[in-house]
């Protein structure tokens, strides 16, 4: 069976056509940057949270799942608090955050009012938010505390990485 030539170019044409439908589909409907660095935020807003009794392997692991949304070398600053400051390994950051979530009933934490100014040519974006963490500690006292936020992430293999979070101020009720 002999396949006209004019068919050939028909069929190959429409198969090229198709490909450059999909290739530009995939990027008008990929992420953008933003988007990745806002599902970062809520990422770790989600595995902050806490509602509730919790075993131990399951608050290891979302101790694990929050330290590796940052770098192998996250700064934290806090006026006051210079043994919260200077740069900490996944580890290290991994055992505070089991830490802390152990003294609480209920956590939330919740990160709003995003500004975000990306620098393509770096791959960092900085990023000044206010953080809402309220929640029961163990006691059954009840804490809300609102504070201002600048942080720095660093796209990587691993997609965007926390870097530094500095409070900027602490918001007065």
């Amino acid at each position: 069976m002999v396949i006209p030539i004019r068919r050939l170019f028909w069929i190959g044409g429409i198969i090229l056509l198709l490909t450059l439908l999909g290739i530009g589909l995939w990027l008008y409907l990929r992420p953008s940057e933003e988007k990745q660095i806002r599902e970062r935020f809520s990422r770790l807003s989600a595995l902050a949270f806490k509602n509730g009794k919790e075993g131990a392997i399951p608050a290891i692991r979302r101790a694990g799942d929050a330290a590796s949304l940052f770098s192998d070398q996250s700064t934290f600053q806090v006026d006051g608090l210079e043994w919260m400051a200077g740069p900490f390994t996944r580890e290290a950051l991994s055992s505070n955050i089991f830490r802390s979530r152990a003294m609480f009933t209920q956590i939330k934490l919740s990160f709003d009012d995003l500004e975000l100014d990306i620098d393509p040519e770096n791959k960092t974006a900085k990023v000044f938010l206010s953080a809402v963490l309220s929640g029961t500690l163990k006691d059954g006292r009840t804490i809300r505390e609102i504070r201002e936020l600048e942080s720095l992430l660093k796209k990587t293999e691993e997609g965007w990485l926390f870097e530094k979070f500095k409070i900027r101020e602490i918001i007065k009720k």
